[in-house]
């Protein structure tokens, strides 16, 4: 709680669990129009989004929160989740980059995206990395 309010003064983002992971994410627009996207990164607090044919207003409209559905897996359930916004920048080539802050991810859905984190990180390590 602490490390959080410090964070948010100095208004810095948290670096440190990140991972680099593609996934496919659906969602709805403002309009109600069913939209698949590809995660740029993830961590057990959020994900970050980039939607090239939408900016960000398109996206959030006037809710606080998305529901989102992250598969994890091909064969298996997506994780449901509500996120809300943290930032959001439009780039050069159009659309919008943004970082979202999960607000409904617990019990059994969480577990789950551990897992898959850390069986992604494991998968990464290959000879050529190994020192």
């Amino acid at each position: 709680m602490v490390n959080r309010l410090v964070r948010k003064v100095l208004n810095r983002r948290q670096t440190a669990s990140r991972y680099p992971l593609t996934l496919k994410v659906k969602t709805t627009s403002a309009m109600g129009d069913d939209l698949e996207i590809i995660s740029e990164d993830v961590s057990e607090q959020g994900i970050r989004l980039r939607f090239d044919a939408y900016g960000i207003a398109d996206i959030l409209g006037n809710r606080d929160e998305l529901p989102m559905e992250i598969f994890l897996e091909s064969e298996v359930a997506p994780v449901n989740v509500q996120a809300r916004l943290m930032w959001a920048f439009a780039p050069t080539g159009g659309g919008a980059v943004s970082g979202w802050e999960f607000s409904e991810l617990k019990g059994r859905s969480l577990r789950r995206f551990r897992t898959f984190i850390d069986r992604s990180q494991v998968k990464r390590v290959t000879p050529e990395n190994v020192e």
